[in-house]
Order: C-alpha cells, then sequence, then structure tokens
C-alpha cells in the first residue's frame, strides 16, 4: 500500500468553492480514475449543506450512491458530487425540495422592509424584480442594473438632468454623461463593460429600462436594496447575507447615541467590519464626518456600492478618501492592525466557509469551532476595540443561549459589560431566525448585569442587582421580580432532573408523508399521531395512519420506544410545553417525540403534570428561547421531590383531567394540581398568582 495525499480545490457554479484535502490508503488497482478526487460522506454533506446523518440516511434510502467504498467507509468521485449538485440546483434531484434549506434557489425576489415605508424607490425596484424574478443574473447583467441606478444619482446629486428615453448606462458609455470626480466609481461598477468600451447592453435593456426613474433618498440604500433583490437567492443564504433593514440600523444607533454621546469623544474611529453595501455608515451621516468613518467587506461588488452612497451621501468629501476608508478586506484574516472607538454592523450569520480557511479560523480563534462567523466577528471585535470602546451588533438570538455559542460568552462574561439587549424578533426578510441587537462595552473586567437595560417584547426595564452570571446561558431576558422566583427555584435542593434518568425517542421520519400517511383505516396501517394531535395531557382523534415499514423510512427509533407499556408524547416544535400520556402503543411523527422517564420514586404521571404546570413553563422560558423542545433543555428543568402522599394527589388530578369530559371541569382539575405543584416549588401564594398572570 503507498499512501498518497491530495489536495483539491473545485470552483462550482454561484461561487460555491470547496478546497479539501482527501487522504486514504489505496492499492493501484483500486483506483477509478487516477485524475479524479473523491469525497468522504461528510465532505460530500458539506457541499450540499446537509447534516452527515441525513446523508447516511439517503444512502440507505438509495437517493445518492458512493461510487466506492473503504473499510466501510462511502466515498463519491468529483464527476458524481458535480452531477447530483447540478441536479439539486436544476431541480431534477428532489432530496432537497421539502427541506428548510433553500441554499440552491434560483431567482430573485424583492428585499423587503430594506428600505423606509415611505420611500419611493421600493416599487420601482419591485418592477425591476419582477420583471427578472425568473432569472439567474450574470455579474455583467447585474452591474448593468446596478450602473443605470447609480447613475440616475449621481446626476440628480450634481444637478444634471437628460432626456434620455432608453438608459443611462449606454449614453455613459458613449461619452454623454460626464461625472468627473465620480466616474472611477461608476467605472468599478460597470467593471469590464466599462473597460472594454462595449456600449451594447446585454440584457436588453432598452426594454427593461425604459420608463424607470429612481429617485434620490436621503439616508435610504437604493443600490443595496437593488442588490439584494437581484442578486441570486440561493448565493445571498449561502453567503449568509442578510442585509440590514433600516429601521432595525436606526434602533442600533439610537442605543449607540451617536449625537448625545458619541460625538463628544472626537477624533472617533468608527468601523463597520462587514459594511456591504454601506446602510449602517450612511446612516451615521451627518452626525459623523467621513473622516471617522471606516468600512470593510469580503464582496467587492457591494464595496462599490458602498463607496457610491458614500460618496452621494458626502459631496465633499475627496473620492480617494473614500477608497481609502471603504476598503476590500476580510476581518477575519486580514493584516489590519488598526484599534477603533467603535465597531457596529450585521456580522454574517453561518455564511460557508472553506474547509481549510476553518481550520485556520479554528488555529486562530478560540470560537473557531462553533462554525458560527458571528462567533469569530465578535471575538475579532474584542481584540480590536479600544479599551473602553463600544461593540453593537446584530446577532441572532441564538448567541445568547445555544451550547455552540458558550465560548464567545465566555469571553464577554470575562471582559465586556453588556449595556444594552433590545430582542427584535424575525426582522430578516425570509429569514426565521430571531435577532437581537447587542451593545457592549469592553471593560477587561468581569460582566456584571447591574444597569443593563433591556427591551423585549414591548416590556422595556432595567436590571438594578448584580446576578449570577452563566457562560452556560444568558437569560437576562426577565426583570428582577422574576428573577428572584427563577432564581429561588434554580436554588432549591428538593429536585431531580430527566437528565441520566430518563429515555428520549424522535417521532418517525419517513422521508415522504405524501407517499407513506394515509387518510383511512385499513387492516395494514395504524394510527399514527403529530405534533397538532397532542395537548396538555390527552391526545386528540388522530386522522392519518402509517402501515408501520421502518425499513423505508428515513428515520426510526427503536420499536420498543413506540410499544412501551406507557410513555409521554410531547410537541416538538413550539413554545409551549404540551406532554400528554399514551399507554396504546401508539406510532408518532417527528413532530411527536416520546419520553421514558425512570426517576426512581417519581411516578410517569406525575412527571406528566410537572411538565405541563405554569412554573414549569415559567422556568423554561426563562432559561430557554427557542422553538423546538429540545432533550438538553427537558433534561435541565427541575422536577420537586414529594412526598408519596402529595404525588398521589398530584397523579389522582392528572387521571380526573385526562378522563374529564368537559373543558370547564378539564380546567378546574389543572389548576387544582397546578397549585399543587407551585407550592411543591416551594412558591408562596403571591409568587404562584404572579405566574399564573403570565400564564392564564
Amino acid at each position: 500500500m503507498q499512501p498518497f495525499r491530495r489536495n483539491t480545490q473545485i470552483c462550482l457554479k454561484r461561487k460555491l468553492r470547496v478546497d479539501l484535502k482527501v487522504r486514504f490508503m489505496l492499492n493501484q488497482e483500486d483506483i477509478i480514475n487516477e485524475q479524479e478526487e473523491m469525497f468522504s460522506l461528510k465532505e460530500f454533506c458539506g457541499l450540499l449543506s446537509v447534516s452527515e446523518a441525513t446523508g447516511r440516511n439517503w444512502l440507505r434510502l438509495g437517493r445518492i450512491a458512493s461510487d466506492r467504498e473503504r473499510n466501510g467507509k462511502p466515498y463519491f468521485s468529483q464527476t458524481y458530487a458535480q452531477q447530483f449538485l447540478a441536479e439539486v440546483k436544476n431541480g431534477s434531484a428532489n432530496v432537497l425540495k421539502n427541506r428548510r434549506n433553500k441554499k440552491y434557489v434560483d431567482g430573485c425576489g424583492v428585499y423587503s422592509s430594506y428600505l423606509s415605508e415611505s420611500s419611493k424607490n421600493s416599487p420601482v425596484v419591485s418592477a425591476i424584480a419582477s420583471k427578472l424574478k425568473d432569472r439567474t443574473l450574470t455579474q455583467e447583467q447585474l452591474r448593468e442594473v446596478l450602473g443605470e441606478c447609480a447613475l440616475q444619482l449621481f446626476c440628480q446629486r450634481e444637478g444634471k438632468t437628460y432626456d434620455f428615453t432608453d438608459n443611462y448606462v449606454r449614453h455613459y458609455l458613449q461619452g454623454e454623461i460626464v461625472l468627473e470626480k465620480y466616474d472611477s466609481l461608476i467605472r468599478d461598477l460597470l467593471g469590464d463593460k466599462a473597460a472594454s468600451g462595449d456600449v451594447e447592453t446585454s440584457l436588453e435593456t432598452d426594454h427593461l429600462f425604459a420608463g424607470v426613474n429612481y429617485y434620490l433618498e436621503q439616508g435610504q440604500d437604493i443600490l443595496g436594496m437593488l442588490y439584494l433583490s437581484l442578486k441570486n437567492l440561493g448565493m445571498r443564504k449561502a453567503a449568509g447575507a442578510y442585509y440590514t433593514p433600516l429601521h432595525i440600523v436606526q434602533k442600533l444607533l439610537e442605543l449607540l447615541r451617536v449625537k448625545e454621546d458619541l460625538t463628544k469623544k472626537r477624533p472617533l474611529k468608527i468601523l463597520d467590519p462587514c459594511c456591504g453595501t454601506g446602510n449602517f455608515l450612511l446612516q451615521l451621516i451627518p452626525d459623523c464626518r467621513m473622516e471617522e468613518l471606516y468600512g470593510s467587506d469580503i464582496d467587492p461588488l457591494a464595496v462599490q456600492i458602498a463607496r457610491i452612497n458614500l460618496a452621494i451621501a458626502c459631496p465633499e468629501t475627496p473620492v480617494s478618501l473614500i477608497r481609502e476608508r471603504i476598503q476590500v478586506r476580510d476581518f477575519l484574516r486580514g493584516r489590519d492592525r488598526e484599534s477603533y472607538d467603535v465597531i457596529l454592523g450585521n456580522p454574517p450569520w453561518g455564511g460557508a466557509q472553506e474547509l481549510t480557511s476553518q481550520q485556520l479560523l479554528k488555529e486562530k480563534f478560540l470560537t473557531g469551532k462553533s462554525g458560527e462567523v458571528y462567533d469569530l466577528f465578535l471575538e475579532q471585535s474584542l481584540r480590536r476595540i479600544k479599551s473602553g470602546g463600544v461593540i453593537a451588533f446584530v446577532l441572532p438570538e441564538a448567541v445568547l443561549y445555544v451550547k455552540s455559542h458558550q465560548q464567545i460568552r465566555a469571553l464577554l462574561a470575562e471582559q465586556a459589560q453588556i449595556q444594552n439587549l433590545n430582542y427584535v424578533g424575525n426582522v430578516f426578510h425570509q429569514v426565521q431566525c430571531p435577532a437581537v441587537i447587542v451593545k457592549m462595552q469592553k471593560t477587561g473586567k468581569p460582566l456584571d448585569t447591574c444597569g443593563m437595560k433591556i427591551c423585549r417584547l414591548g416590556r422595556e426595564f432595567e436590571i438594578t442587582a448584580s446576578r449570577i452570571i452563566s457562560a452556560e446561558c444568558f437569560n437576562f431576558h426577565m426583570p428582577d421580580d422574576e428573577y428572584e422566583i427563577f432564581h429561588k427555584i434554580e436554588q432549591r435542593p428538593d429536585v431531580a432532573f430527566l437528565k441520566g434518568q430518563a429515555d428520549f425517542a424522535l417521532g418517525i421520519v419517513t422521508g415522504n408523508n405524501k407517499k407513506y400517511l394515509q387518510e383511512e383505516k385499513t387492516a395494514e396501517n395504524e394510527i399514527v399521531l403529530k405534533g397538532s394531535d397532542i395537548e396538555k395531557y390527552v391526545i386528540r382523534q388522530a386522522k392519518q395512519y402509517l402501515r408501520y415499514e421502518p425499513q423505508y423510512f428515513q428515520q426510526t427509533a427503536p420499536e420498543g420506544c413506540y410499544r412501551a407499556k406507557e410513555k409521554l408524547l410531547y410537541r416538538f416544535i413550539g413554545k409551549n410545553l404540551v406532554f400528554a400520556y399514551d399507554d396504546r402503543q401508539r406510532l408518532s411523527l417527528n413532530s411527536c417525540n416520546i419520553l421514558l422517564p425512570r426517576i426512581p420514586g417519581m411516578d410517569m404521571k406525575y412527571v406528566l403534570a410537572v411538565l405541563n404546570s405554569r412554573t414549569a413553563q415559567f422556568l423554561y422560558d426563562r432559561k430557554f428561547c427557542s422553538l423546538k423542545v429540545l432533550r438538553s433543555y427537558l433534561e435541565k428543568i427541575p422536577l420537586p421531590v414529594v412526598s408519596e402522599t402529595e404525588q398521589q394527589e398530584i397523579i389522582f388530578l392528572s387521571e380526573k383531567i385526562m378522563s374529564a369530559e368537559s373543558t370547564e371541569m378539564r380546567r378546574q382539575y389543572y389548576s387544582e394540581a397546578d397549585q399543587k405543584i407551585a407550592f411543591a416549588y416551594g412558591l408562596t401564594e403571591a409568587e404562584y398568582l404572579k405566574i399564573c398572570k403570565m400564564y392564564p
């Protein structure tokens, strides 16, 4: 056997780049093609942006096929990988159609909410995007559309009027529009088109641009909205490029108190390390001067647009200064060692990284293993901000509590003071991911909650005391009175936990519900439950059936979990804890998971009652912020240990709830059981009433 190493670098369409090192031992007769590279299952799944577990399921079900196996492990040829990716992109491979992963979606769409509601340019951009919605523009075509907009805006800024009936790009290339100092910015934007002197457009621009008029609006990133709306949707998501809506930019700047606080500390150095088309920097003008602003991004076209935006906003500023301050630069790997007074912006959210780059980042950053780019941006910002300087970012809410971000929370807890947290929810177009605006100051001292200002769900409050802080979770979203109740329960010694004392199982993933689920009962199928069939304590009459043939399904738990003598079923998706009792060995889908508690001396129906209680819901909401009820979360909910007599009283009421024939009786029994559970947690009547008001 001769060991060998191959370095691969393949360029796929839409800038999908992969740089891989594949090492394995082969005999010469094993080599399929001396020139062709092979991908492991992990690497192949990385190209598709799916988990390795999903890849194994697809292999088992025959949806993908390996070219060879070595030591029982599948390998895929480069030819097969490229062919399969092409099928995914053109839709002939249906493996991703019903998945949340939409990385390979083609076409473009209006990036709504990016401009203000009153902007006159929104309908203009919508009209352009509508005409091009089924097309994937080439880079040259995209630059032509952007160039048309930029030319119109520059002409309005300079007070130049023309009676063109077709488009500005052609007349500019013919020398009929002269912009003098701005000429270099337009030529950069048009790229090869301007360099070649070719006046013919490649996009039927005479027809597309006829009658299209853009409006110069102060503080509105019209070019940015146009760029995002016309940029291929799959490329946008693959890069984690979700530009920030104007109202969120303004909220962040309000927290910074630019005019009131920052401008009193001049001279200033303010950096947006992922500036995109410059929306944050644009909003800082006129309160800040151009010489105080710095911006960088790895997208050259976005940087060119940002320069144009700032040139329009700052007509007195030399273009040379704008070029110097707004650069194509990688904030994470660049050599810039400047320090700044303020670092602000919206870092990329989980954008794909080349595998070799990932390894470099793991070596350079403590947070490199998290897999999330915004963790790296936070860590790098802590290095580059001056002592006493301020960092203000728009981040996914998950950074505050998800386990993979624990390292960045530890860094913040060691050396920064969080001054403001503003929970803003799902603010990004076509992205279901709650966001938070975080403003923090680098102090070099441990984090203290005293004085922290919070805004969540329309409530604003200030934390007035120092709390216990753990990098495990930053749950600062409760006012002092709620925290006192939460902390009281957390400190109780007489509690038990499910961790290590319960079995959890996922519901069935068929892989094709349309094929396997049936609407009518037959002799060969049986009831299958889904999350919406589960209510607190009770199971609705199911309306779907399934023939249990696990060998054909994408994923199943051991059959013993479904056929257990008794088990608890719970909704996997949703903010509320919803548990029901099943002793009829029914099947369930993956929206309805299984819990088999085995805590000594604790009856299953007692666990059912506790997890369905208002107090447990209060703890869950304050400790976690998720639309998925994860096993790791349930394992951290304290379950009060009570006497056998108290437990039997609660079990008796649980059975009454399950057998009650009317909603009124069910509510009555629930209230009785719920109060007993609250008292078992050690709550006073006043504390319990406070929780009841939160969960009527």
